[in-house]
């Protein structure tokens, strides 16, 4: 079944809105085209799109993000979501917090032990305003990237996606409908039979794609749960490579660690240092730890150093 949707384009004063159609077996076919300038750009906005608008995907200026490209090992691609968020803060002027970022992955030449990565990324103080402006017109963006990058930044949360399962069945539940009411307005015996074997004809053909729609949604609710259980543990990956990498940079030149454990989102180390004091010090002023507490009392080896035990949550975490 063709789609059909808004390519958005965001010039230095302008917009300028296609109206393209796409199906899988043919290219987009541009159905429509305006452009909107000014300072009321919500109000045109919301009278050309309408109340029930396609979805919609906006492309910025290049100069409103940054691009970057990145060499990685092959074999992180296992892991390639939890890499790349470290890296963001490395290869851009903002925390990752505070960014939306998607990549692009080149096919590696056979026998390559690197990945070639492009990472777009838009600030959130640059991107946030025309999310708003779009939910204000009842139109949220289902993507948005840079021009020249099919990338798509917004996270699948926010985006607003295509219902055309839903729309299928309204298709077929209302063809029923037509059907009935007009085995109904005809009343006399003969027009009775001949629509009631329509009707029942027509139910039979319509039957298997109203339960293959059932199946499929079926399916999508377990993939979704799914999805779901995946995200909550890459988040829990992701804080505690976050934490691992603060403490190589954040401990005493002259503190070894002895044991590490991450569990119910509360970090637990212990270690050696010439001052135990100094390490909580240092942990407690990175800007990843939270709460850093000793969790037994210190005490001295033979070489008089502390002994310490420490525990702690990673900040932003419930």
């Amino acid at each position: 079944m063709p789609e059909t949707l808004w390519r958005i384009e965001a010039g230095p004063a302008d917009l300028s809105l296609k109206l393209v159609q796409r199906s899988m077996l043919s290219k987009e076919r541009v159905v429509k085209a305006a452009a909107i300038a000014g300072d009321d750009k919500g109000t045109q906005l919301k009278t050309l799109l309408g109340k029930n608008a396609n979805r919609c995907f906006l492309s910025l200026a290049r100069d409103h993000g940054i691009v970057r490209q990145l060499q990685l090992p092959v074999d992180v691609q296992q892991d390639l979501k939890s890499a790349l968020t470290l890296q963001i803060e490395g290869i851009s002027s903002w925390p990752e917090q505070e960014v939306y970022w998607d990549h692009l992955v080149e096919r590696p030449a056979e026998k390559s032990k690197w990945l070639t990565i492009t990472v777009v990324i838009i600030p959130k103080s640059i991107l946030d305003p025309w999310l708003q402006l779009f939910e204000s017109c009842s139109a949220p963006l289902s993507g948005a990237t840079l021009e020249g990058y099919d990338v798509n930044v917004i996270p699948p949360r926010l985006r607003r996606r295509s219902a055309k399962a839903q729309l299928v069945a309204s298709y077929a539940l209302a063809a029923c409908l037509v059907v009935l009411a007009i085995a109904f307005f005809f009343r006399e015996p003969y027009q009775q039979r001949v629509y009631a074997s329509q009707i029942q004809h027509e139910i039979t053909r319509l039957e298997p794609d109203v339960k293959s729609l059932v199946r499929e949604e079926s399916e999508l609710n377990a993939v979704t749960k799914r999805f779901d259980q995946l995200q909550k543990y890459a988040t829990s990956r992701d804080e505690n490579l976050k934490a691992l990498s603060t403490l190589a940079t954040a401990l005493p030149p002259d503190t070894f660690i002895v044991s590490y454990r991450y569990q119910n989102e509360t970090i637990t180390v212990s270690g050696v240092s010439a001052s135990a004091l100094n390490v909580q010090g240092a942990l407690a002023k990175s800007m990843v730890f939270t709460d850093v507490q000793f969790g037994a009392p210190i005490t001295r080896d033979a070489t008089g150093k502390d002994r310490f035990a420490l525990t702690m949550s990673v900040k932003g975490r419930p």
